[in-house]
């Protein structure tokens, strides 16, 4: 059976942790090297400052160890990294005066807040940060030398970064959309012309299987057909080596022309089914029930001798004998029974049956001979 082709498969819940784990790797890698050479930068400088730096730098390698350990936690240390980040940006942007770029930091955290976090983490993060930048200028909590075209620019860039960030999530959310609905569609055509195809196959089985069926049945009596008996007879040659052979029976109905001629065809062939089925029902298993030709059928019975066979012969008779069939009146079989003989053609056993069968029908019908063994 196909297969529906994943043109846009879902990230699983380990991929989404692997990526995750790998980015915050990196991160704390970076941000722990980083801050510790920032540390021994500014502690001349700005001591204060350089102690942040340090305390960070030692945070991030913790971190780095935790996530190393506890891969399954990757969520709560994506939260405590990003919020500890944040406070140390903030801490810089408001405290390390004399550097123009550290405004930068700022941009930075809020695009790892949207990554990290989602949507929702980056807009309260984008509103706590434009609060406090804005508060603080107004009430000069602390001392900035940021002018107001300076923290104007600063919250156009992160307003841009903002609108940014969320037009690319929305575009991205948007082909995903399209994405997996085209994959649903698909899927819904594999899948239905998968059934269709599977369908026409089992109607193709079914088919053959008819065919084979009426190319071996014969199609009044539901037995082997004559055809089929010579192809099996043909595929399983008698073996010398078997302790018991095979034995045939050959069956004749008595009197069955002056049926058809007395009562009609569909009489014949009512009495000729009734026969078979009788036939079919009372042999055994693993033998084989044949119409060889008008009202002549045949037991070809597998590793059965003379006298079992002649058994088998004598109680289908029996049976037959007992059918009920309107008009008729009561119906009789004869029949001859030979066994195969090593070297035996299939033509030359039923001579043999067919010599015992004459013999049946000279003794008075109604009876069952057997082809005496050489």
């Amino acid at each position: 059976m196909l297969r529906p082709i994943q043109l846009f498969p879902e990230l699983t819940d380990t991929v989404n942790v692997r990526y995750k784990v790998i980015f915050l790797n990196n991160v704390f890698t970076f941000a722990g090297l980083a801050s510790l050479a920032m540390s021994m930068i500014r502690w001349n400088a700005d001591p204060f400052l350089g102690k942040v730096d340090l305390l960070f730098s030692c945070v991030a390698f913790i971190l780095l160890w935790i996530l190393h350990r506890y891969h399954k936690m990757v969520e709560l240390i994506a939260s405590i990294a990003l919020w500890l980040c944040f406070v140390q940006f903030l801490t810089v942007f408001f405290v390390g005066n004399g550097n123009a770029t550290r405004s930068g930091l700022l941009l930075l955290i809020l695009a790892a807040a949207f990554y990290l976090k989602g949507r929702v983490a980056g807009y309260s993060m984008l509103a706590i940060l434009l609060s406090l930048v804005i508060g603080n200028h107004l009430l000069g909590l602390f001392p900035s030398d940021y002018s107001d075209l300076d923290l104007l620019s600063l919250g156009f860039y992160l307003l841009a970064q903002f609108f940014i960030i969320h037009n690319y999530e929305s575009l991205r959310e948007t082909q995903t959309s399209y994405l997996k609905a085209l994959n649903s569609d698909l899927e819904a055509q594999v899948k239905q012309r998968t059934e269709q195809l599977a369908a026409a196959n089992q109607a193709l089985e079914m088919e053959k299987l008819n065919l084979t069926r009426l190319s071996s049945t014969d199609h009044l009596t539901g037995l082997s057909n004559r055809h089929h008996f010579e192809t099996k007879f043909a595929e399983y040659p008698p073996s010398a080596s078997r302790k018991t052979a095979d034995a045939l029976i050959l069956i004749d109905i008595d009197n069955f022309k002056t049926i058809n001629d007395t009562y009609g065809h569909v009489l014949g062939d009512t009495v000729l089914k009734s026969v078979a089925s009788c036939m079919q029902k009372h042999s055994r298993i693993y033998d084989i029930t044949v119409r060889w030709g008008g009202d002549e059928l045949i037991i070809y019975a597998p590793r059965t001798t003379l006298k079992q066979a002649c058994q088998l012969a004598e109680k289908i008779r029996k049976q037959i004998y007992a059918l009920q069939i309107d008009q008729s009146g009561p119906i009789t079989i004869s029949a001859g029974v030979a066994v195969l003989q090593p070297g035996d053609s299939l033509s030359q056993l039923l001579n043999r049956a067919d010599k015992a069968l004459y013999e049946a029908k000279q003794a008075g019908r109604n009876s069952v001979y057997a082809a005496a063994l050489a």
